[in-house]
């Protein structure tokens, strides 16, 4: 016991030891507020004054109805790592380069540095992305999750992260088990503002082509579908054709050329994202069909691609380096403890150009 210290500070001291030497780690619960009284011989408002201090230090957290838990270590005192991790599924092509340029413009002027990972997309690939980054002097990880919708394979390395006090933020996907802080854009949304831009256009045979191992895709299809269903269009499975990060060129030529061949086809098409578009166009082309005289076109994300061809496409707004400054501001803010789990969603922004026409 130290010279002259306060009741309530032997109790605070005393924790701070605990936790300092690891008898106390992250995710343990403390003793309750009369467990506490009784050891040291004080009030419950003497224990509440200590805990409160420990509160402010950042190394504890009451949850109610459940108790008192440890959420600190001190390890990002004893570790002044400046190196942050950016995982994406892709980096040199599509939406990427510009999250990253977003990303590393505010580690640059925050004095942090940036270690590019890249998973394409393949679970094994970021699950060896984990383990390398798990090893390495890293305090904080920005990554977007590979092949989202069936990835259960890798789950255990972000509660590894936690243990580690390695902070983590997920952009344009998300776990929802793990609670984790994100970013993401309202791809439900951005479904049905697509969809029902079509509806309103006159278009009541509307078909789409969308990814089925992402999120991503999965919530941009439950926004067509409620867009359809709001509007009383009735829904028809077999215009809706699904594909993997696997599968993707023969998936979206095998569609097509399936529903061409419908007696009645098709007015219009709702593409997962811009890329798709366009190559839906491509093949279009070949058979002859234009864009949008006989079939209107919508994608997602507007990205470069958007408007690189003769026919612009009508999408949806990704907001790319907008979202790569916010994620590096907020995982700079996590590590340096002044953020706990920040979240935040885009609103699906509609940005029509000429890729389709009324019915």
């Amino acid at each position: 016991m130290k010279k002259n210290e306060t009741k309530h500070e032997i109790i605070e001291n005393h924790f701070i030891d605990l936790i300092k030497n690891k008898k106390i780690n992250i995710g343990d619960q403390l003793p309750s507020e009369n467990e506490i009284a009784s050891y040291f011989n004080v009030s419950r408002h003497t224990v509440r004054q200590a805990l409160s201090k420990l509160s402010e230090h950042g190394l504890i957290v009451k949850e109610k109805g459940k108790g008192t838990f440890c959420i600190d270590n001190f390890e990002k005192e004893e570790k002044a790592s400046k190196n942050i991790a950016l995982l994406t599924t892709y980096i040199s092509n599509y939406i990427f380069p510009k999250i990253t340029e977003g990303v590393e413009e505010v580690l640059r002027q925050k004095g942090y540095n940036l270690l590019l990972f890249n998973s394409n997309n393949d679970i094994e690939n970021e699950i060896n992305c984990l383990k390398s980054i798990e090893n390495q002097d890293i305090s904080g990880v920005i990554i977007e999750p590979a092949q989202s919708s069936i990835n259960n394979l890798d789950k255990k390395y972000f509660q590894e992260f936690d243990k580690k006090n390695i902070k983590y933020i997920m952009i344009n996907a998300y776990y929802e088990e793990l609670n984790p802080a994100y970013l993401v854009l309202n791809d439900e949304q951005g479904g049905y503002r697509l969809t029902k831009y079509l509806i309103e256009l006159g278009h009541k045979n509307i078909a789409a082509i969308l990814k089925k191992d992402d999120i991503q895709g999965q919530k941009r299809k439950k926004g067509y579908i409620k867009a359809l269903e709001e509007n009383e269009v009735k829904i028809d499975e077999t215009i809706i054709g699904e594909y993997t990060t696997d599968t993707k060129e023969m998936s979206i030529k095998e569609f097509l050329r399936s529903i061409l061949k419908m007696q009645s086809r098709p007015s219009a098409i709702f593409c997962y994202n811009d890329e798709v578009a366009l190559k839906c166009i491509e093949i279009l082309r070949k058979d002859g069909i234009k864009v949008p005289e006989d079939i209107s076109i919508v994608g997602f994300d507007d990205s470069s691609l958007a408007t690189a061809s003769e026919v612009k496409l009508t999408s949806i707004i990704h907001p790319k380096k907008q979202m790569g400054i916010q994620a590096a501001k907020y995982i700079i803010g996590m590590v340096e403890g002044k953020l706990k789990k920040p979240r935040y969603v885009y609103d699906a922004e509609l940005i029509v150009r000429d890729s389709c026409t009324k019915k």
